[in-house]
């Protein structure tokens, strides 16, 4: 029997090795890496690129398909402190199922057009196409079934909803339990360089994100070639938006499906858990000897969730009445749902103001948003070491940065002139009606269902036939006999000629530069003006306060005023409005000025407000020392001035690691 109990405990031990070889930490550290990835192109680069593709093929408005990032966010903000808490136990298997729900909700996207996508009439076939043209002896049934179609979309919409809250359920555990456990299995001396290389692999996957989304949405749908007369160029184009969902499903089923086979705790946790406890040790006693185990208090192991919101309470109510974290909390949240608002709609912006296809969008949207938003967090960390500045030195930094942005969003005033169309917003309406009635085209036009744009004398009309044109020729998108005479149409709108494109992208990357060259300053202050203790449930509650206040709402505000710009709406087979197909540009220009300026003002102020309770608080606290010093409170001499003899705490306390000489 003893023999047999030494070859079982042989048997542990070797098992554990070989845990130790299987699942090692740069095995994980990899993993996670690829999650940072899968989850930042998916939600931060593919999300964002196709919306608007999205809204074309399932005929949605602009703030109906804006509830689809915005759920995505609050279902992070809902569930990040239940994963924190639930899933501490065994975080690997926790981020692994996260994983797979991410990928599973991608694949709901890319399913939705599978199933619910279909070719529209302005697909068919070159036969059919005749409809388009002026023909007295035809007669339009182009429409749907109502129900067929109204079914379809609201069964796509539903699709859509599920797959992107099961993708912000699964990104919850990303940074959660994915950081706490790569802290665990690293050295505390290497784990900051582990973290830079995930935190940079997070900031450029949107990058890549934008790139390959331009690219699949340069692609027909179908990945198959095209039908005969559509091009990238035309305003009913669906490229392949779907692909892009597709990979991040099975990059997310892969690293998900691994992560499940983790153990809890890896053979390197109990040295780096005794490093850790050797340099805590070491910075409480000055270096100068050992000190005894701080002995952990047995009911810290096992509290339950009501236990911990009871100890929160306190810190939590702490916080909340911290008149400085609260205004610089409230400030940032107007800088959240900028951010997050022109991050879904800057692309469709970019598409209607200077008529490129959504594939240029994407190009010209990546290529200006994600160097911009990192040129501004490099500049504002090396600014913060360089010059030493503390948290209340940031807060002022944030006031005059919020001015700065202010100005450079004039930049949005440079707008476009909105595509002429006739009878819709044309000065000249019904230029061709003589010939359309003479012509006998009014029963053969297909109805509003249909947007198939030529472009006469600078004039665009919804389809041929409006334009009476009687013949055509697909190899040159050319339709000919067209107003009773013999003109000439151009297949697509009539070209607007703005030249304001390189000056818009100058401004937009001046804008998002400033924006986030606010990222460290806000960090920093936001961490420095709580206590220590208070910081976690302090980044904590912003976190959620930005998500729920900020990107949230963001989208949805910034789609709805963009529907009112709207001048032509597709219309369904019910009567009902699907997605827009023109834009007033003129509109959308004073919507996106009116919701940048008016947001970032009110974070100004806030900013301002902020900095100046803090410079109070900062200047209370020193009268207080001041006093304390000439009253004989410090035994020794002390000739420097506070800031120098002991920094005073950025909470407006001082800092006990320097002030060692105070009695009380």
């Amino acid at each position: 029997m003893a023999s047999l109990a030494v070859t079982s405990s042989d048997v542990d031990v070797q098992e554990k090795k070989k845990q130790g070889r299987l699942f090692t930490p740069l095995f994980y550290f990899f993993l996670w890496c690829g999650c940072i990835f899968a989850q930042s192109m998916l939600v931060s680069g593919f999300l964002n690129v196709v919306l608007s593709t999205i809204q074309v093929e399932f005929q949605m408005s602009s703030a109906k398909a804006a509830m689809f990032p915005s759920n995505y966010d609050i279902s992070v903000a809902v569930t990040v402190l239940l994963v924190a808490h639930f899933g501490s136990s065994h975080k690997p298997r926790t981020l692994g199922i996260g994983m797979l729900l991410l990928a599973t909700g991608s694949l709901l996207f890319a399913l939705a057009h599978f199933i619910y996508g279909k070719d529209n009439i302005l697909e068919a076939e070159d036969s059919e196409k005749k409809m388009y043209l002026c023909d007295s002896n035809s007669n339009s049934d182009s429409k749907t079934d109502c129900l067929e179609e109204t079914m379809g979309n609201s069964g796509a919409y539903a699709l859509l909803t599920v797959g992107s809250i099961l993708i912000g359920l699964g990104a919850s555990p990303v940074y959660t339990a994915g950081t706490t456990f790569c802290d665990e299995i690293f050295p505390p001396q290497k784990v900051s360089v582990y973290f830079g290389i995930s935190y940079g692999i997070g900031a450029l996957s949107p990058a890549i994100g934008f790139i390959l989304g331009g690219v699949f949405l340069g692609f027909y749908k179908s990945l198959g070639d095209p039908p005969e007369g559509l091009t990238v160029d035309n305003v009913n184009w669906v490229g392949a938006w779907w692909l892009g969902f597709l990979i991040c499903a099975l990059m997310g089923y892969v690293f998900g499906f691994l992560l499940l086979f983790f153990p809890a705790q890896l053979p390197e946790c109990e040295d780096v858990k005794q490093k850790k406890l050797e340099l805590n040790i070491q910075i409480e006693n000055g270096e100068e000897g050992p000190a005894n185990e701080p002995a952990t208090p047995p009911e810290a192991k096992n509290q339950t969730f009501i236990d911990l919101l009871k100890d929160m309470l306190p810190l939590l109510k702490s916080v909340l009445l911290n008149p400085v974290f609260v205004v610089i909390v409230l400030g940032s949240i107007t800088d959240s749902l900028i951010i997050s608002a022109f991050a879904a709609w800057l692309p469709k912006m970019v598409e209607s103001q200077f008529g490129v296809s959504s594939s240029v969008a994407a190009y010209i949207t990546g290529g200006v948003t994600v160097p911009g938003a990192a040129g501004g967090i490099i500049v504002s960390g090396l600014i913060v070491k360089w010059k030493k500045l503390n948290g209340l030195q940031c807060a002022k930094w944030q006031a005059y940065i919020g001015v700065a942005c202010i100005l450079a969003q004039l930049g949005l005033l440079i707008h476009c002139p909105s595509v002429q169309i006739d009878g819709v917003n044309n000065a000249l309406n019904g230029t061709c009606n003589n010939a359309t009635i003479a012509n006998g085209c009014e029963e053969s036009c297909p109805g509003t269902d249909v947007y198939e744009p030529v472009c006469l004398g600078g004039v665009t009309y919804r389809t041929p036939c409006i334009a009476a044109c009687t013949d055509y020729n697909t190899d040159s998108s050319e339709f000919f006999n067209c107003c009773g005479q013999d003109d000439i149409a151009t297949a697509g709108a009539c070209d607007t000629n703005c030249k304001w494109l390189i000056p818009y992208v100058i401004c937009l990357f001046l804008i998002m530069f400033l924006t986030f060259l606010n990222n460290i300053f806000f960090l920093t202050a936001n961490l420095r003006c709580v206590k220590d203790s208070e910081r976690v449930i302090a980044i904590s509650l912003q976190s959620v306060s930005f998500r729920v206040f900020g990107s949230f709402p963001g989208p949805i505000i910034l789609g709805a005023f963009i529907d009112k710009a709207c001048i032509l709406w597709n219309t369904n087979a019910c009567g009902e409005e699907g997605a827009c197909q023109e834009y007033d540009n003129r509109k959308i220009m004073i919507v996106a000025v009116s919701i940048a300026m008016i947001a970032k003002t009110i974070g100004t102020i806030l900013y301002f407000i902020g900095w100046r309770l803090w410079a109070r608080r900062e200047d209370s606290a020193s009268i207080a020392y001041s006093d304390d010093v000439k009253g004989g409170i410090v035994t020794n001499t002390v000739t420097a001035e506070p800031e120098e003899a002991g920094q005073l705490d950025l909470n407006g306390e001082l800092d006990k690691a320097d002030l060692t000489d105070v009695a009380l």
